[in-house]
């Protein structure tokens, strides 16, 4: 490689010996050319080392294979690996498999498995595999495989990135199956993909399309995080109180234009994110969700926090920015757990004193309309980060170069200002 950093940075200087109206025709072409050359040596160091796998692969004994690493080779098919009885693992992720048969995985041993990144429709599983963890994310499986029925060990199931539509019924035998990413599909989220999610505590439905969630979703006792981000979500049934066991619960990017009463009933919540909806007001119910460590609220259209966010003495990343925030109340000064808090790109004309923040080590005011710098946060033991750019701050010449200059002796110390 280090021959074509040499190559870009030769060209880079005779770029300056042509006129500027050939330099753009002059740097596609080269930049074409190296392009293609790192291909052809990534596919030629590919085909050297599959014929290097199947070599060993044919001669070693069956007792000495342990994992199997073949990611990135181009195989159109699995090597036969039926003889190799004590392979724990399996990693054939960006080859070029449509199918994988059951002699793959013959192994005792055989914990997980790895095939994301092909072209897979198709994959048989025999019965009483051991394996626990099976990854299959970015494929063309346009529903979750039958045969998957057969592995009873399993579970862990990501199959994100395909064109999955619907959650089978035999998953509910599954009776391990704990995790389950079905992000970036086409599912279609109903009262029967409930009834067959019974044994789930992760679930994954990002990036579905999904417009509502279904009414009997209380009945999942056992959930315990859920994502629902990248939807078009704006209300939840009344049985989403229910889920007593939440503690991470995200709703990025939805149509949200308040933070549903149902939530405020979850008291295990340790982590709620509705970052890009629409949210204009916090309710005074957010104040009882007391295990709440992490709060993301940023990217909606909030005024105001309500004076019950005081009562969140557990919590440690507090994000609001790109809001309509103006005044930040005293008491935030007050609520010692907060580790990082980001308010920028608001409207913030006052900051109370944030010394006696005790975890405080990180925090982002850029972007609002502060007139007195927070000198007091400078000898504050703990920080490391400081951005404060883009306010209103009104300084002497004096603090200017006092600022400058204790910049550059924090920075040697750890603490990064950025102003």
């Amino acid at each position: 490689m280090k021959k074509y950093w040499l190559f870009i940075l030769c060209f880079s200087f005779a770029l300056k010996l042509f006129p500027q109206d050939s330099i753009q025709s002059i740097t596609k072409y080269n930049m074409d050319s190296l392009f293609q050359a790192m291909q052809v040596e990534a596919i030629q160091r590919a085909t050297e080392e599959r014929a290097t796998i199947l070599k060993k692969l044919a001669t070693a004994p069956s007792d000495s294979i342990c994992k199997l690493r073949i990611e990135s080779l181009y195989f159109e098919e699995l090597p036969d690996i039926s003889r190799f009885k004590y392979i724990i693992a399996i990693d054939a992720e960006k080859n070029l498999f449509k199918s994988v048969k059951k002699s793959a995985f013959s192994s005792d041993s055989l914990k997980s498995a790895n095939f994301s990144s092909n072209n897979l429709k198709k994959i048989h599983f025999p019965k009483n595999s051991p394996i626990k963890t099976l990854v299959l994310n970015f494929n063309n499986f346009k529903r979750i495989p039958r045969s998957i029925r057969k592995l009873q060990q399993l579970e862990y199931l990501e199959i994100s990135n395909n064109q999955i539509r619907r959650i089978p019924r035999f998953l509910k035998k599954n009776k391990k199956l704990t995790l389950l990413d079905l992000n970036y599909n086409q599912v279609r989220f109903t009262k029967k993909s409930v009834k067959n999610l019974s044994n789930i505590n992760t679930l994954l439905l990002g990036s579905n399309g999904l417009v509502y969630v279904p009414e009997n979703i209380g009945d999942l006792q056992k959930l315990r995080k859920l994502n629902l981000g990248k939807n078009n979500l704006s209300s939840l049934p009344p049985s989403f109180k229910e889920l007593d066991s939440m503690t991470n619960l995200i709703f990025y990017q939805n149509d949200f234009t308040e933070i549903p009463p149902e939530i405020f009933y979850l008291k295990n919540l340790v982590e709620l994110d509705f970052y890009y909806n629409k949210i204009t007001i916090i309710p005074p119910g957010i104040g009882g969700l007391s295990k709440l460590k992490q709060l993301f609220l940023s990217f909606n259209q909030i005024k105001v926090l309500p004076d019950t966010l005081q009562n969140l003495q557990n919590l440690k990343y507090f994000f609001i920015h790109h809001n309509e925030l103006s005044i930040m109340p005293n008491w935030i000064g007050k609520m010692v757990s907060i580790e990082r808090m980001g308010i920028s790109y608001n409207h913030i004309v006052s900051m109370p004193n944030l010394s006696e923040m005790a975890a405080l080590s990180e925090l982002d005011v850029q972007d609002n309309l502060l007139g007195n710098f927070p000198w007091e946060l400078l000898d504050k033991p703990n920080m490391k980060l400081l951005i404060v750019k883009n306010n209103n701050f009104i300084l002497t010449k004096e603090e200017e170069k006092m600022l400058r200059d204790w910049k550059n002796e924090a920075g040697q110390e750890g603490l990064v200002v950025i102003f």
